[in-house]
C-alpha cells in the first residue's frame, strides 16, 4: 500500500522529490491534486499541488530523506512561494 510522504507545493518540487529519492534506491510516484475542469480548486482545497507517495515500508526512510533535503534546499520552497 502507498502512503503519502510530502504533499508538494509544485509540480516542479514534486518531481525533484521523487528523483532525490530514486536517487536513494526507493521507489516514489507523484499524484496530482489538480484537473483540467476544476480549474485549480483541488490545489486550494488541499493546500498542494499533489503528493509524493511511496510504498508504507519505505516511508519512514523516505520521510527523513526528504527533510535532510528540503532542510539543505530549503530555498526551493520559500522561493518558489514567492512568486
Amino acid at each position: 500500500m502507498l502512503k503519502r510522504v510530502y504533499l508538494a507545493p509544485d509540480e516542479f518540487i514534486a518531481i525533484t522529490v521523487k528523483e532525490m529519492l530514486a536517487s536513494r534506491k526507493i521507489k516514489a510516484i507523484t499524484r496530482r491534486f489538480e484537473t483540467t475542469w476544476l480549474d485549480g480548486l483541488p490545489k486550494m482545497m488541499k493546500g498542494g499541488w499533489g503528493d509524493v507517495l511511496v510504498d508504507e515500508k519505505d516511508a519512514d526512510e523516505a520521510e527523513e530523506y526528504i527533510k535532510e533535503f528540503l532542510e539543505e534546499h530549503q530555498n526551493l520552497e520559500t522561493d518558489r512561494r514567492e512568486e
